[in-house]
């Protein structure tokens, strides 16, 4: 039987692709003429294109979606795709996001990890913003860098920021991406997820300074500086702590004075002093230390109230942000952000915004499916989210009418408490055109 609701998120694709092409000025390389002339790809095929692209090569890829009888050539496509500035693909991905249902709380807290992965490109030595030689008297490499706000709990890519990788700046983009949520105004009560990687009092304040609450595990050299007057604190197997932190540009009598004083030089970025200010922040904090296992331990900071967040809590709360990693291996490889169907670095970013919107597509389904399980003596199963996007695909390349009955086809099981070794090699990016 058909779901009552399998074309929803469909309609819904629609209406925001349609609601783009509207906004010619702000979106065309020419307004006055692109898409002006009946062609055999359409605004909406363009837009669809990067997205749905798979592993083959562009031609193979076009036969598939228009079919053998009014298949274009692939020059066609890229003439096409010219007419589009990158800007539309971040606004599809941005209001379709909007959309999305997110019913999935923790506690009553939308959730939202912040990460990032390195994506590679095609070879293109020109590029300087993307291409650099790891090894010297080597072929070099080209890469982007992909910074992600994703909901672990609904599966869905909320923000996104990219930068070459020489502009490279996680923590930077964290700050950026926290004052854009703040201006979007989301009337949500939401709590913002990182490793230790983002452990950063410039973070910290643009968390505390937007109202917005945030967990964050930090090095043991980072949670021995916030403990500078409590040395006994760290011999201590676990404690849960709260510290006042001053924040200062100046190496001042005064400040030194000040309890748990860190000192920031002009080098180093800090958005709310002035370098040679005498200006001091006061952060108030929380610090968490935990065992994992036998002589490991973490160290969680937050601004999160004990009475609402025990430790008990705030572990379940940190392991929930491994699911981006795993979302981002979706990405990549189900999703095929790997796969590039061209080397002009505004197609580039057509494309990887065009993949989230599709990973964003596919968790939208799931939504509708709903929470389709099996249970066994052994195990829970749940929808398989690898199949789920190659059958996303395949709907909206008009191969399937009903793709809730072929997603709820394929389940695998919960594996709770599950650990494997990473198992690291190099690759590079599959370019699948010449241009």
């Amino acid at each position: 039987m058909i779901h009552p609701a399998s074309d929803l998120p469909r309609q819904i694709l629609t209406s925001v692709i349609s609601s783009l092409f509207d906004r010619q000025k702000e979106f065309f390389s020419n307004p006055g003429s692109d898409f002006t002339r009946v062609k055999k790809i359409s605004f909406e095929q363009t837009i669809l294109f990067p997205m749905i692209a798979g592993k083959e090569d562009t031609a193979a890829e076009l036969i598939d979606f228009f079919g053998e009888s009014k298949t274009p050539l692939p020059s066609a496509m890229i003439q096409r795709r010219n007419q589009i500035k990158p800007e539309a693909f971040e606004a599809l991905f941005h209001e379709f996001v909007e959309k999305i249902p997110v019913p999935e709380t923790f506690h009553g807290y939308h959730l939202a990890c912040f990460d990032g992965t390195r994506t590679n490109l095609p070879y293109q030595p020109s590029d300087k913003d993307t291409f650099f030689q790891p090894v010297e008297g080597r072929k070099g490499i080209n890469q982007m860098h992909l910074n992600c706000l994703y909901d672990p709990l609904n599966d869905i890519f909320l923000d996104a920021e990219l930068q070459g990788i020489h502009q490279m700046d996680e923590k930077g983009a964290f700050c950026t991406v926290l004052n854009r949520q703040k201006r979007n105004g989301l009337n949500r009560r939401q709590i913002y997820l990182a490793d230790r990687g983002f452990a950063s009092y410039n973070i910290f304040a643009t968390a505390i300074h937007n109202g917005q609450l945030f967990l964050v595990r930090v090095p043991e050299s980072f949670a021995e500086g916030l403990c500078a007057g409590h040395k006994e604190w760290l011999d201590m197997q676990s404690f849960d702590k709260e510290v006042c932190v001053h924040i200062g540009r100046r190496k001042t009598k005064k400040n030194r004075a000040l309890e748990n004083f860190r000192f920031i030089d002009r080098r180093r970025r800090y958005d709310f002093i002035k370098p040679g200010s005498d200006e001091v922040n006061l952060l108030q904090l929380r610090i968490l230390k935990f065992p994992i296992a036998e002589d490991s331990y973490e160290y969680i900071v937050t601004n999160l109230p004990g009475y609402g967040f025990s430790e008990s809590t705030v572990r379940e709360l940190y392991s929930l942000r491994w699911n981006e990693e795993v979302a981002f291996r979706h990405l990549k490889y189900a999703g095929n952000l790997v796969h590039i169907h061209s080397l002009k670095k505004e197609h580039l970013i057509q494309e990887i915004y065009g993949k989230l919107t599709l990973y964003n597509f596919t968790a939208f389904m799931a939504s509708v499916i709903g929470k389709e399980r099996k249970r066994t003596d052994k195990y829970v199963y749940v929808l398989n989210r690898t199949q789920a996007q190659k059958i996303c695909i395949r709907f909206l390349k008009g191969k399937l009418k009903d793709p809730v009955e072929q997603i709820c086809r394929y389940l695998v099981p919960v594996r709770p408490g599950r650990k494997f070794d990473r198992n690291l090699r190099r690759q590079s990016a599959d370019t699948l055109n010449y241009r």
